[in-house]
This record gives structure tokens, sequence and C-alpha cells, in this order.
């Protein structure tokens, strides 16, 4: 009886014990196995996360409904192990989220393209941290997803220095033609800029290497068969094509520079033979069309001088010729013109110096002659007389007299002779009227007289008692006829 128990449900309750203690090991064991497959559950969404749904779910929002679901699971007082590895396991949680946001940049920025190694250790990197996570190892997990953080940040860093690589080796690639290496380099550097004008222009050069060289071979093939003008006209294509290409423009620089070389050779060739031939003015074209070429040439320099010679020559020649013909017609003034414009061009010409002064005496000689000759009455008068006979002496020492100038002499000598001839003068009148002539004498009255006077010009007077006195000019001129004159008075007074 002392085995039994007093109270049915005591007895129960003893017995019960172990069954609930099992059955509370069974739920807890139950607790572990659902949190195990919570957990696996949990990395296996957190790797889901990082390659499939980085930016379209929450990931703070995502960490606090897992630790809510944990500490629903598992709402037993946690031991300090326990509660060391739920804080590492939150700080692994945090550094993979700060990786997944930096990531998320770094691809928004293409970071696959331009990335390389070192974007493949950063991937490494967080692969190894997620090993570290599923197998529990949350320390070493925070450790992995820091570090592979890390290395997103230097890549980050590290983009100023990858553009202008990029861009330098694009360029480079251009240069060499290489059009696949040009538009990887550009294509990397459009990811790490998009806005960056090199990097646009480059990439826009790369689309164009293949046919820029396919237009520089077939210049270069133009070339070698000494046709220059298609290879420029090739060159300048591959340039329009590509402004930027140095060697393309090089090229042309280089075709052109050869093009105008022979263009200047064959124009300083036509202006020598020209020169020869005494085409001065074909000559003067072509040296100005080379000059145009290379304005620094010393050969135009010496050519220029040469046909500035050549060019003074043959007008000296011609003028001397003018010259001299003048000279033989006695043209003196002419001839002397002639002279002062080859002394413009060569004050040492002797030919012009001596001629010259020779053709000035002569047509003074002649001017003065024609003076005479064109005013003879001025002979009347005895001191134009005396020097009428002074240039007749001047002009009969001449020795170089020619057929004009000596038939000047011998007409002014017979006008000269002429007026110091007295001409017969008939003078008639009334018997009534008193003749005076002044400067020869009075007359008196008679019905006709003749005088004999010297050439030149007369005043004749008539008075007579009670009547209006007369006066008349008498005009007696070099060689006329016997001239007449009547004088009488008959106006009463």
């Amino acid at each position: 009886m002392d085995n039994v128990p007093d109270d049915p449900g005591e007895e129960k309750g003893i017995s019960e014990q172990p069954v609930r203690r099992k059955e509370k090991s069974t739920r807890r064991s139950g607790i572990r196995t659902v949190l195990l497959i919570a957990l696996v559950s949990l990395l296996v969404l957190v790797v889901a996360v990082i390659w499939i749904l980085p930016g379209y779910v929450d990931p703070v929002t995502r960490v606090e409904d897992d630790d809510a679901g944990a500490r629903q699971v598992d709402a037993s007082p946690p031991s300090e192990s326990e509660t060391r590895r739920a804080r590492y396991k939150r700080e692994a949680e945090k550094a993979l989220q700060q990786y997944l946001k930096r990531q998320a940049v770094m691809e928004a920025r293409e970071v696959s393209i331009w990335g390389g190694r070192e974007y493949d250790n950063a991937l490494q990197a967080v692969a190894e941290a997620d090993a570290s996570f599923a197998n529990e190892s949350f320390e070493q997990a925070k450790t992995g997803y820091e570090a592979a953080t890390r290395l997103l940040e230097a890549l980050e860093e590290s983009t100023p220095e990858r553009l202008q690589k990029a861009l330098t080796e694009g360029e480079i690639a251009l240069e060499r033609f290489d059009a696949d290496a040009a538009r990887r380099q550009f294509q990397i550097a459009l990811a790490l800029d998009s806005a960056d004008e090199q990097a646009r222009a480059g990439a826009a050069r790369a689309g164009n290497v293949e046919q820029l060289s396919r237009l520089l071979n077939r210049a270069r093939e133009a070339e070698a068969k000494n046709d220059l003008a298609s290879a420029q006209a090739l060159l300048e294509q591959a340039v329009a094509l590509d402004p930027l290409a140095s060697g393309a423009r090089s090229e042309l620089d280089r075709v052109g520079a050869e093009i105008e070389s022979r263009r200047f050779n064959k124009l300083m060739s036509e202006a020598l033979t020209a020169m020869e031939n005494g085409r001065f003015d074909a000559a003067g074209r072509a040296l100005s069309a080379a000059e145009a070429i290379h304005v620094d040439a010393p050969g135009v320099a010496d050519a220029r001088g040469r046909l500035k010679l050549a060019i003074q020559q043959q007008k000296i020649s011609e003028h001397r010729t003018r010259a001299e013909k003048f000279a033989q017609a006695e043209r003196w003034h002419e001839s002397s013109r002639e002279l002062d414009a080859v002394l413009a061009i060569d004050p040492q010409a002797q030919f012009a110096v001596q001629g010259l002064a020779q053709g000035r005496r002569l047509a003074k000689l002649h001017d003065q002659l024609n003076a005479w000759l064109q005013d003879p009455d001025r002979l009347r008068s005895s001191q134009p007389r005396a020097n009428a006979r002074t240039l007749l002496d001047a002009g009969a020492s001449n020795l170089d007299k020619g057929p004009r100038l000596q038939q000047k002499l011998d007409q002014l000598a017979e006008l000269v002779a002429l007026a110091e001839t007295p001409v017969p003068v008939a003078l008639v009148s009334d018997g009534l009227t008193d003749v005076t002539i002044n400067r020869i004498g009075r007359f008196g009255k008679f019905e006709q007289k003749t005088v004999a006077l010297l050439p030149g010009k007369y005043v004749v007077l008539g008075s007579r008692t009670g009547y209006r006195d007369v006066r008349f000019e008498l005009n007696v001129r070099l060689g006329s006829a016997t001239p007449s004159l009547v004088v009488k008075c008959g106006e009463r007074v």
C-alpha cells in the first residue's frame, strides 16, 4: 500500500516525467531540425539574392524578417556561445548587405567589362564567404564579405587610372589598325565614363579602322605605280573618314609635298626654257607659280634675278634700237627720250650717256632754228639778225649735221639775207600831201615815189593845211612782192 500513491494523478505525473522530457527532447530535436533546415534555406536564399535578386529585395527587411523567424523558432534563452554566434551571424549578414550594395553600384557601372582580374578576385572572395556562411563560420564569412567589399572599393578608386589606360591603349590600337583591340579598349573606357568625349570619338573611329586600312593600302599601291594624284585622292578620303588618324594625315602631307616638289621642278624648268627663248612673260608666270609653292627656295630667287637682268637687257636693246632710228631721222627729242629710258634702267650705259649729250645738243639747235623759221619777221630787227648769224655760225661748225639740220640752216641763212635786202615800196599821193616815213625821213609832196625799205614795220604820215592828218602802217615782209601805199589827206577840218 505504501507503494500505491495516494493520488493517482501524482503517480501519473511522476510516470509521465520521462515521457514529457522525452517529448520535450523530441520537440527540441525537431526545433533544431527546423532551425537547420531554415538555416540552409536561408543560405540558399542568400546565394540566390547575391546572384539573382540584388536590388529587388530590401536586404534590411529580409535580415529583420530572418531574425524574427529565428527568434520565433528558438524562443529559449541562448547560451553565451549561441549569443556570440548569433552576433557574428548578424555581422556577417550586415557585411554581406554592404557588399551587395557596393556590387549593385559597380554592376550599374558595368564592372564586368572593365573589372578584370580584380573583379574576379572580389567574386571569388564573396563565394568563399558564402561557403563559410553556409558552414556557419559566420566570423570567417564576415571577414570574407568585408574583404570582397574592399576589393570593390579599390576597383572604384582605380577608375580614373583605368580610364586613362583604356584611352591610351585604344589610341595605340587605332594607330596599329587593330580594330578589335581598339573597340575593346574604348568599350571599357565608355563603361568607365560614358560621357568621355575621347572615348566616344575613339569608339566611332574604331568602327572605321578596316575601311581606313584599305584606303591607305590602296594609296600605297597607287604611289608605287607613280600615280600620285590617285594616291592623294585616296589619302584625302582616309583623312575625311578619320581626321584624327595621324598616320593618314602624315601620309597625305608627304604625298602632297612630293606632288608639290614635282610641280615646282616642272615650273622651274618651264621658266628657264622660256627665258632662254626670250618669252619673258611666260617665264615670269612660271616663276610666280613656283614661288607660290616654295617662296623661300633659293632657285626661285636666282631665276628671278636672271629674268630681271634678261628683261632689262631686252628693254635696253629695244630703247637703243629706237634711239638710233630716231637719230638717223634727226628726231633728236625722241632719240633722247629713248636714251633717258636706257639710263633709268642702267645709269652706267656709256652709249646712252654719250648719245644723250649729243642728242640734247642737236635737239636744242633744231628747236632754235625752228623758232627762227616759224617767225622770220623777228629778223627785221638788227639784234635778232645778229643772234641768227651767231646760230648760223654754230650750225656751220657742227660736225653732226644731217640733211634736215643743213636744210634748216640754209633756210635761216636765206631769211637773214632777205632781211638785209631792201624792198622797193611804191608810194602814191596827190602832190598836195606832205609825206613822212618815221625813222626813215620826210619825202615832201609828190604824186608817185618808190622808196627802198628793209623788211620791217613802218609808220607813214600824211599832212596838209586845212585837212585832217592821215596815218598808215606799212609792213614790209621778207621776200614779198613790191608793196604799194596811197597817202592822201582828203578830210577838211
